[in-house]
């Protein structure tokens, strides 16, 4: 699925450009027996009464669990087990695995040890990507080895053009990216220092833009890191 991010790069210049995630085709193809194309669907496991946690708790303890797998197949609902499942919707359960409707959420942050630093009430966030000031460079560009060494990538997204302006916008960003060997962080708000947020409520990601060109081709590349290595 492909959205659009407004960007401006290092001459002040702006456009709003379609953004989607990168994905490599898969090398193998799997197939029936017969040659015939397979496909991935979902299916339901179980339900509620047939988890762990629930036999946990009605059997008193895993003896009684282990029992009851001997003499039946308590973890097994003939009626719901294999139901193809089309649509999904996120539920919070409590410890009785019953649904509930008011939570409190809380953030943990973490010192680079390991150990809990804080809990606090979540920020709430809201997208920057196609605000009215520009997603733009922030600060001079870094050697690519030097971000590799000190940020760990969860994501990434391609760049591309939607017209021959902005493949010309595009292709210069990333012909400059690929002759200086460097990598371009990028960030939002009106002083251009924010974090990237792609969707209301969502994480908020430090960003850097790499660039490669062949010919009269380019790949630009938006890396997402909310990781960044510490020595101890």
């Amino acid at each position: 699925m492909s959205r659009q991010i407004n960007l401006a790069d290092n001459k002040g210049r702006n456009a709003e450009v379609i953004f989607k995630s990168f994905t490599k085709k898969p090398l193998v193809k799997t197939v029936t027996p017969k040659g015939e194309a397979t496909q991935t669907v979902r299916v339901l496991k179980s339900v509620a009464q047939n988890s762990y946690e629930h036999l946990l708790k009605a059997k008193g303890g895993d003896e009684g669990v282990a029992q009851a797998l001997i003499t039946s197949d308590p973890e097994f609902d003939v009626s719901m087990t294999g139901l193809f499942v089309d649509e999904t919707s996120k539920v919070y359960i409590n410890a009785d695995l019953k649904p509930v409707f008011r939570i409190q959420k809380t953030e943990a942050v973490y010192l680079p040890d390991g150990s809990l630093k804080e809990e606090r009430t979540p920020k709430e966030t809201i997208a920057n990507i196609l605000a009215e000031h520009p997603i733009k460079p922030a600060g001079k560009l870094l050697p690519k080895k030097e971000v590799y060494n000190k940020f760990v990538f969860s994501k990434k997204y391609q760049l591309t053009h939607i017209n021959g302006l902005t493949f010309d916008f595009l292709y210069e960003m990333a012909q400059e990216l690929q002759e200086k060997e460097s990598m371009m962080m990028l960030a939002g708000g009106v002083k251009g220092n924010e974090p990237l947020v792609f969707q209301d409520g969502g994480k908020t990601y430090r960003a850097f833009l790499e660039g490669r060109v062949k010919d009269k081709s380019y790949i630009l590349l938006i890396h997402l890191s909310n990781l960044e290595l510490k020595g101890i």
